[in-house]
């Protein structure tokens, strides 16, 4: 019963899934068909950073992606929210990891802002602030991030006031998540940096 209601969510575009035994399923998309070239034009292609693209691929996770549409039915319940598409990079090896478990604050290297997930308005300042240690050869997820209650911070923090659900940092360019199911790894590129 619960597998027929999770389907009910799934989006309409996804290759579908055996959702009994599949956690997740990676999708690479063909440089032909137009989901590739929207993803690619948000990447801004042709960059110095990201001129070696090598793979887009969407995710597919139904558990983690009925989370974040129960979590922006919550919102709603709240009042008015939004949807951003921001970016999101890290080493290859967390790929995995990010597309079956979502991402984790406890594997972060800084946090100036608080224990969060960072996010950034633009692909070339998520490479600028990734993990030097993330290598040449790197990964940059399309992340769709709900935000209702943003507070502005100027320096440093630890966590955002009471009601507040994302901090805004670095003149506006870095969104920082809090809490779990409040954002959903839709796409993910796979390139190679040009540091």
């Amino acid at each position: 019963m619960l597998v027929e209601q999770l389907e009910y969510l799934l989006p309409n575009s996804w290759i579908p899934m055996d959702l009994r035994h599949e956690k997740f399923k990676v999708v690479q998309l063909h440089p032909s068909t137009t989901e590739y070239h929207v993803v690619q034009s948000q990447l801004g292609y042709g960059t110095p950073y990201f001129s070696a693209i090598q793979g887009v691929y969407r995710v597919q996770n139904p558990i983690l992606y009925a989370k974040f549409r129960i979590k922006a039915y919550d919102f709603e319940q709240r009042g008015q929210y939004s949807i951003k598409s921001l970016f999101h990079d890290t080493s290859r090896e967390n790929v995995e990891s990010i597309c079956s478990f979502n991402f984790d604050w406890r594997f972060g290297e800084r946090f100036k802002f608080g224990p969060g997930v960072y996010f950034s308005t633009s692909p070339y300042l998520a490479n600028k602030h990734s993990s030097k240690n993330n290598g040449l050869f790197r990964t940059m997820f399309l992340t769709q991030v709900l935000t209702q209650n943003i507070q502005t911070v100027p320096g440093e923090i630890f966590l955002p006031d009471y009601g507040f659900d994302t901090a805004l940092v670095h003149n506006g360019e870095t969104y920082v998540k809090y809490f779990d199911g409040e954002y959903y790894p839709q796409y993910f590129i796979n390139y190679i940096t040009q540091t």
